[in-house]
């Protein structure tokens, strides 16, 4: 099954369906991140789910067709937590690094993208590996709206392509993120993402730099 040929699978006709499909894949994307896509087999979702075989089948086709669909589920998760890279923002890098920082600050387990964690599990089939980069395109995407509309305001000063520039803000994201979750700190995160607004030519204040209101603990 192709990735194109995978949009057919994902819009059921009753709401009871979209509901069946949904709860799969949201049990499925929690068991994926947990244990990786090697080790949650169909039967693992079934289980959680309560659903049957034929249902898994009909609402994906097959294992394949449910990592798909797991895939646009974390895309949409990681594309929440980030309000500021839709349309209507007002263009502030400095405060969608901010955002993103607090977010995993505040979680109470390892730091970890839950997009991310999939990419070293799709290499080994050309059909996963092509939807999980076309979902960190899809973000990389959203960056470079960030960008453009922050150099228009004058609150980025770096020159180039915002594409190659927003490339260069998710490296970072997932690099730190790495780093992270082994040091079970946000620190590492929070380096990264300062590195790349320098290289942006963006300010984002320390907390030193910021009122009491503001500041967040690390």
């Amino acid at each position: 099954m192709g990735v194109d040929e995978a949009s057919r699978w994902s819009r059921p006709p009753t709401a009871r369906g979209r509901r069946t499909r949904e709860q799969m894949v949201e049990a499925a994307a929690g068991l994926m991140q947990a244990r990786g896509i090697a080790a949650t087999g169909v039967s693992d979702v079934l289980t959680a789910t309560g659903t049957g075989k034929s249902q898994l089948y009909h609402h994906f086709g097959d294992k394949r067709g449910l990592v798909l669909a797991v895939i646009d589920h974390q895309l949409a998760r990681v594309l929440g937590a980030q309000p500021r890279l839709g349309p209507a923002s007002d263009g502030d890098v400095a405060a969608w690094a901010d955002d993103l920082l607090a977010v995993h600050r505040g979680g109470d387990g390892p730091l970890s993208c839950p997009l991310g964690v999939l990419s070293s599990q799709v290499d080994d089939d050309p059909v996963l590996r092509a939807h999980q980069a076309a979902a960190f395109d899809h973000w990389r995407d959203g960056l470079a709206r960030l960008v453009s509309r922050g150099r228009e305001r004058g609150t980025v000063g770096a020159v180039g392509d915002p594409t190659v520039l927003a490339g260069a803000l998710l490296a970072a994201v997932q690099g730190g993120l790495m780093l992270a979750r082994l040091a079970r700190h946000v620190a590492p995160l929070e380096i990264a993402l300062d590195a790349a607004l320098l290289h942006l030519g963006v300010h984002r204040p320390s907390p030193s730099d910021r009122p009491p209101h503001e500041e967040r603990e690390v």
